[in-house]
């Protein structure tokens, strides 16, 4: 018997007793949950109202609940995460679009106007609402730009044709006018007072500027709800962050647990399935499963699968057949990962481990990759300290730093003014050259340049907690994941010795250094007669004296 409650963050039904919604992670509240209690104990004696039926996974409900084992089962083939629902990462960087030119430059630039490369995943963040937002913030640059260039203009006849101190005086004093009237109208105007905590509503975005630009953002939403990433360079994680720690292990299958008993055939597909089931009974706040497929965008250009017209972008996602093919046969450019997330402190700090595993005829190989999504930079959490008004000191700062940066600007201003004229950057150019790279040389890259959530984060923690959080969460699934994997041999009667000690070494992220071991990796060595690799101590810097 299974009795829920409404979660008073998001309304939907959670598991009585448990410490956090499961769909938004708000903390239960510990009346409602007493209060339930009760009435469950009620009903089990027979005294009032009848049992609450466990609630199904709507259509939509991809978060992992974090209710008991048997609460809900999910399927990582359909999985798209949530986020935890969170709307302050994609508020921050609406935000830091207005904030920050050369953030929404490269946003429209590299993603919105980039008619060919795939687009990297962005936890927590909706992307066609910020990249929205960048085209506005650029075309309101654009109409500072193109008052400042008359402005310009005119302090140049003026100075070097009629020479007339005086209106050159006037003209520079109009210049800082309107430089001080942009800074003022941006942070306290309504466009980011419109992004404050109790005003923010992503229905609300600026529409697009052109069907064109409104074409291809719709194109870009797509990539939300696909599992497929293709990446360029050495990275496929692109967009979950940096990566902290990659481990492998790999043991003989065929190797009998039981003297006499032959080991049990397996498909890889069904340790996935297996592992994802026994990792979605984790209670960790926001935790969520899919599977993914990486793909190396160097090597699409031939391949239908994944890039089905070669002048357009490649595919969202693919078929679950398709992605079981792979995982049976894997192939050097396309990698699928059976990928956990876990997102905290209001979707900025996401926290994911990627599994792949890879049968051969006797073995099995198991590979973990760590990442970290690390939360935003303060400077763009200006939106949540800003004052309808600005205050007299913050009015100070903004005259006095506008006196500096007009002279500046103002020389600037007929190149933006010019350059602006394309709210694309003047791609044209760009896209021919891509053509030709495409249909004449046959090579191109399709892998995503950059990450609209990545690009605005920071390089680390912001709090000790924060990194106690990804620390918990990391050893939490690495445990879970490595306890599935040992059952799931067990049960097939293979040997796991030596997958248990290979499975302590990795939990406890260690080496013990016995007597007269050698250590040439950045552990420290430890005991007698041990000793460290002069390999490494070459890498330790020397102090400059120069």
């Amino acid at each position: 018997m299974v009795h829920s409650t409404a979660c008073s963050g998001c309304g939907r039904s959670t598991i009585a007793g448990a410490a956090f919604c499961g769909n938004c992670a708000t903390a239960a509240d510990a009346r409602a949950v007493d209060a339930t209690a009760v009435e469950a104990t009620a009903v089990d004696l027979g005294a009032a109202a009848a049992t609450v039926p466990e609630p199904g996974p709507s259509p939509d409900a991809t978060t992992v609940s974090m209710a008991s084992p048997t609460a809900r089962a999910v399927d990582p083939r359909t999985a798209v995460p949530r986020w935890g629902n969170g709307r302050d990462v994609t508020r921050y960087l609406c935000a830091a679009a207005y904030l920050d030119r050369e953030y929404a430059k490269s946003l429209i630039k590299q993603v919105a106007a980039e008619p060919h490369l795939g687009v990297a995943p962005a936890p927590a963040c909706d992307v066609p609402v910020v990249l929205r937002h960048a085209y506005l913030a650029n075309a309101r640059r654009h109409s500072r730009d193109l008052v400042l260039t008359v402005l310009f203009l005119l302090a140049f006849v003026f100075t070097f044709g009629v020479g007339d101190s005086g209106i050159t005086l006037l003209v520079l004093l109009l210049s800082w006018v309107t430089v001080l009237s942009f800074e003022l109208s941006t942070k306290y105007g309504r466009h980011l007072q419109s992004l404050r905590p109790d005003r923010f509503d992503p229905a609300a975005a600026p529409p697009p500027l052109n069907e064109d630009i409104a074409a291809r953002l719709r194109q870009i939403d797509d990539y939300a709800g696909g599992n497929t990433t293709t990446y360029s360079g050495y990275s496929p994680f692109i967009g979950y962050g940096s990566e902290l720690n990659t481990w492998t292990l790999t043991f003989d299958v065929t190797a009998s647990g039981r003297p006499g008993v032959k080991p049990k055939e397996f498909d890889v597909t069904d340790l996935y399935t297996h592992v994802a089931g026994r990792l979605s009974t984790l209670v960790l706040p926001c935790l969520e499963i899919e599977e993914r497929l990486f793909v190396d965008g160097s090597t699409l250009l031939e391949d239908r699968r994944f890039l089905p017209d070669p002048l357009g972008r490649p595919v969202a996602g693919i078929p679950s057949a398709q992605l079981d093919a792979l995982k049976r046969n894997p192939e050097e450019g396309a990698r699928p990962y059976l990928a956990v997330h876990s997102t905290g402190w209001r979707g900025e700090l996401v926290t994911s481990l990627f599994l792949r595993f890879v049968r051969s005829d006797s073995n099995l190989s198991v590979e973990g990759v760590q990442t970290v999504l690390y939360p935003l930079l303060d400077r763009y959490r200006i939106i949540d300290t800003l004052m309808p008004r600005p205050p007299l000191r913050e009015l100070v700062t903004m005259v006095s730093e506008t006196l500096v940066s007009t002279f500046f600007v103002l020389l600037a201003s007929p190149v933006r003014a010019v350059t602006g004229f394309s709210p694309d950057y003047g791609m044209s150019r760009r896209r021919r050259r891509q053509y030709k790279l495409i249909t004449r040389l046959r090579r191109f890259d399709y892998g995503a340049l950059v990450s609209v959530r990545r690009q605005a984060a920071a390089t680390h923690h912001h709090r000790y907690f924060q990194k106690a959080d990804s620390g918990l969460v990391l050893k939490t699934v690495e445990k879970r994941a490595l306890d599935a994997l040992v059952e799931f041999a067990d049960a097939r009667d293979i040997n796991v010795g030596e997958l248990i000690q290979r499975q302590q070494m990795i939990i406890n992220n260690g080496i013990i250094a016995a007597t007269g071991a050698t250590v040439e990796s950045s552990s420290v060595a430890s005991g007698e007669k041990s000793r460290i690799s002069m390999s490494m101590l070459n890498k330790i810097p020397l102090l400059n004296t120069d």
